[in-house]
């Protein structure tokens, strides 16, 4: 019979996108953390921008909960499995707490909520509003059954608030969290694929701390901790020891070009028996000493295509790791840079590792192949045996001239496309993997760079 331990949560979900969930996550994370509560926090759906933000908050590896990627019992393990080590776990929700696939509810902020029963907090942007903000409350809380608890009001002023929190508290009987006010100086900055990485805010500390100091003078922190108290209790679980003994030695690509990875997939790689070393193909001269396979994740290698192309001797080190037999696993970002060339916007071109053969071209829309979708494999290779089906996800501002065809993409709405090279001992494409889901992959990726 498994023991269940009370795990003390909330989740903060939007009414929509750019409701500033984020900046307001962020701003309760650094309150929390200043008080010396040891924090968990997550991110529902496939973000990698968000957790960068989370884990420099709290010192703490934060975690994706995707229910297209997972199942509810999965979401239940990975919820447990880390907020078990922690005081308090925060959740920030993706796009509008009902926004799931298509234009349906399915695999959204709300799923998660529901599966994981996490005492959930709505961010209303209320800009513009004032009584219409309880209508549009209530029909928020009365959709669907749900665990709303509360609410935050956003671009709010003091003044506003403290007359709306007494009309809303007694007409609705849901508590005013508290209040963000209109505040230019927090704004996070953005580009084509959402916020800037962590590591490209210059002045991220400043707005972290300002932040810090909105939420905890315009959060009830005490009343949101109360509502995460009232979370049920979760299972406690078994999280998998890493071995001692190492039987492969992968490189992973880590600097401003290369940092989009699930923590999952790096902890999974490390239980199955790899030893994981950082490199940075931007910065670095040649590869780590002694590696068996390279790991390039996502990221934006058009912002440092230059660096990149003229990195001359990291190039000849990873096509000489090739030539050798050594197996690499690229995504996305990783994928581009695996290609002959890197073609802008403006028609400019510079040579990439040349391991694939097409060229990827920037392109000033997102690329409509994205999302999320079924990768169902079409051939035996060294990567994968034909016949499976992953759950993948694309997100693009470019597009290839050639996709490679070792996968046929399936998208919800029953639209198709090829997908994914798998040229002997190199797989690279724009599908992101969750190992979880795909363990066979990342078994056979660290067998193939073995010690033996």
């Amino acid at each position: 019979m498994s023991r269940e331990k009370n795990m003390p949560r909330i989740l903060l979900a939007g009414a929509n996108s750019g409701c500033g969930k984020t900046s307001i996550t962020c701003g309760i994370l650094k309150a929390l953390t200043d008080k010396k509560i040891k924090i968990q926090s997550y991110k529902c759906g496939p973000d990698y921008i968000d957790p960068m933000l989370h884990s420099h908050i709290t010192g703490r590896a934060c975690r994706n909960l995707d229910p297209f990627f997972s199942t509810e019992e999965d979401l239940r393990y990975l919820m447990a499995k880390d907020s078990q080590k922690a005081e308090f776990s925060v959740v920030e929700g993706v796009m509008g707490y009902y926004d799931g696939i298509g234009v349906s509810c399915e695999k959204s902020t709300y799923s998660v909520s529901m599966a994981t029963t996490t005492p959930t907090i709505l961010i209303i942007n209320v800009k513009g509003m004032s009584h219409t903000m309880i209508p549009l409350i209530k029909g928020m809380m009365e959709y669907k059954e749900n665990p709303v608890k509360g609410v935050i009001l956003n671009r709010c002023s003091k003044g506003l608030y403290q007359l709306m929190k007494p009309e809303i508290e007694n007409t609705l009987g849901i508590k005013v969290v508290g209040y963000f006010p209109n505040n230019d100086g927090v704004h996070i900055g953005s580009r084509h694929l959402g916020l800037m990485t962590a590591a490209e805010i210059s002045n991220l500390d400043e707005v972290i701390e300002l932040l810090g100091e909105i939420a905890e003078e315009c959060i009830d922190l005490e009343l949101l901790m109360k509502l995460g108290q009232e979370a049920p209790s979760l299972p406690e679980v078994t999280v998998p020891a890493i071995p001692e003994q190492k039987t492969a030695r992968i490189a992973v690509a880590w600097d401003k070009a290369f940092c989009f990875y699930y923590q999952e997939n790096l902890d999974i790689l490390r239980q199955k028996g790899a030893e994981l070393v950082w490199f940075s193909p931007v910065n670095d001269k040649e590869l780590p000493e002694d590696i068996g396979g390279i790991y390039f994740g996502g990221g934006y290698p058009e912002t440092y295509r230059k660096e990149l192309s003229e990195n001359v001797s990291m190039k000849e080190s990873i096509r000489k790791a090739v030539s050798e037999g050594k197996p690499v696993l690229a995504e996305c970002g990783g994928f581009m840079y695996t290609c002959e060339n890197l073609v802008e916007t403006d028609g400019s071109s510079m040579p990439m590792l040349g391991l694939i053969p097409t060229d990827v071209r920037m392109t000033k829309r997102l690329s409509m192949e994205f999302g999320y979708v079924s990768m169902e494999t079409q051939r035996d290779t060294a990567f994968f045996p034909k016949g499976m089906t992953i759950p993948v996800h694309e997100f693009h501002y470019s597009k290839a001239d050639q996709r490679g065809d070792a996968c046929l993409m399936r998208k919800y709405s029953g639209k198709t496309w090829e997908g994914e090279y798998v040229e002997g001992n190199v797989m690279a494409g724009y599908p992101h993997l969750y190992f979880r889901n795909c363990q066979e992959v990342a078994e056979r990726f660290i067998k193939m760079a073995g010690n033996d």
